[in-house]
């Protein structure tokens, strides 16, 4: 991975931004593809929607995913699936399916969250879903520190992040049983 083409962020649970709570937004967790395919197909479908991305992994990538240990959650707006987020509360993990780097026990890792723009419910629909998915993902897993990077292209999401509470942290580069993967 080249750090310098990313931006790592944390963010302190006592840090979350504050927030009016919208019910509309709740957030499906899903143990395996049998639980939703069509919710999780549906997300897949968005990505080729709204991104020119070759690597948007299919309902089998997203078990390979899961049976590693990590968790995919449907981004949710009343009855519609508006996308997707993955947790690893063991690892860092840059696949989603294999280790890169430990995690203590109060420490959460975040990312490939995805709200689609072309079916989003309101302008402001992928914030209130970032803020919200953050503090039930954090609750969730019953951790106070959540972290995750995103690319430096990607500055929505960089935004996004700033305005929930995070704040910039090399939390790559700080331990030094990194493996390559």
């Amino acid at each position: 991975m080249d750090l310098d083409a990313i931006n790592q962020f944390r963010l302190l649970k006592e840090d979350l931004s504050i927030h009016k709570h919208d019910d509309r937004y709740w957030f499906k967790e899903i143990n395996s593809v049998d639980d939703d395919p069509l919710g999780l197909q549906k997300v897949i479908d968005f990505h080729h929607e709204d991104l020119d991305w070759d690597a948007t992994p299919d309902l089998e990538e997203v078990q390979k995913r899961i049976n590693f240990g990590s968790f995919v959650q449907l981004n949710m707006y009343e009855d519609k699936v508006i996308g997707w987020s993955w947790t690893n509360p063991k690892c860092v993990t840059i696949d989603w399916k294999s280790f890169y780097q430990p995690l203590k026990s109060n420490e959460l890792y975040i990312g490939g969250g995805f709200f689609t723009r072309k079916h989003r419910p309101f302008p402001n629909s992928a914030m209130v879903g970032y803020r919200q998915g953050f503090e039930h993902y954090l609750n969730y897993h019953k951790k106070n520190t959540l972290y995750l990077y995103s690319d430096n292209w990607n500055r929505a999401s960089a935004m996004l992040c700033y305005r929930c509470g995070l704040t910039e942290y090399n939390f790559l580069n700080e331990n030094s049983n990194i493996r390559s993967t």
